[in-house]
């Protein structure tokens, strides 16, 4: 699926409005700390590539129409690299009983809008995603002689798992880089869509029959953890 430009642009400038933490991997939550390095299980590891610069673009201005919004700048990924990314975000984000994976569900579109726009932090997340795609595959060949979509399942299971390990050796710094930012970009952009606002079982405003029953316990309970670390007091009635 790939959505027109008109609605990756709107996807994009909304998720923009919305960023997410970076991603954490289970180990880096419970604090490991491995000096030297995790080793990957492969002995040859491709060369990081040199990326050119984006082309000048213009952005969309202060004020866009959102309801019209105009597409002042290029894409981008090739056709190739879109079927990757593709490939990665329904590895990432896997379908299940809920929804579709990412990949089907057109997130490579909006990734590529993203690291499309002229701005700072989009220009830095396309270096490390362009530069991480032509990282994968030259990796994927001098394993396997095959570019990354052409490996098999298992094979494509262990070039990820060497990117996801909190505390990479210096030659993999930059790939785990690319699939930390990879991996934040696919989680922001399948939970802007009703998929995933769905699948993390957000309904938003519903309207609620009868006399208005007031927040719950867990809200207040919330409310008042989030005003005792700002050193304030719930309110009294």
């Amino acid at each position: 699926m790939t959505p027109s430009r008109r609605t990756t642009m709107q996807w994009m400038m909304a998720a923009a409005a919305m960023p997410l933490a970076h991603w954490t991997t289970p180990a880096m939550a419970e604090g490991v700390d491995d000096a030297a390095g995790a080793v990957p299980s492969f002995d040859v590891i491709a060369d990081w590539p040199d990326i050119p610069p984006p082309p000048p673009a213009p952005g969309y201005g202060r004020d866009p129409d959102l309801a019209n919004p105009q597409v002042p700048w290029p894409l981008t990924l090739a056709a190739a690299q879109r079927k990757t990314v593709d490939v990665l975000g329904d590895l990432i984000l896997p379908k299940d009983a809920a929804s579709p994976g990412a990949g089907a569900l057109g997130v490579g579109a909006f990734i590529d809008e993203w690291i499309s726009a002229p701005y700072p932090q989009q220009r830095a997340d396309r270096a490390k995603v362009v530069g991480g795609l032509l990282w994968l595959d030259a990796q994927s060949h001098a394993l396997h002689n095959r570019a990354f979509v052409g490996i098999g399942p298992q094979q494509q299971a262990t070039l990820l798992d060497a990117l996801s390990v909190p505390v990479p050796i210096a030659k993999m710094v930059a790939p785990v880089a690319f699939m930390d930012t990879l991996r934040r970009l696919f989680v922001l952009g399948f939970y802007s869509l009703p998929e995933g606002k769905a699948d993390m079982g957000y309904i938003g405003d519903q309207p609620t029959a009868g006399a208005y029953p007031g927040p719950t316990s867990e809200a207040l309970s919330h409310y008042a953890h989030a005003l005792g670390r700002m050193g304030l007091k719930m309110p009294t009635a």
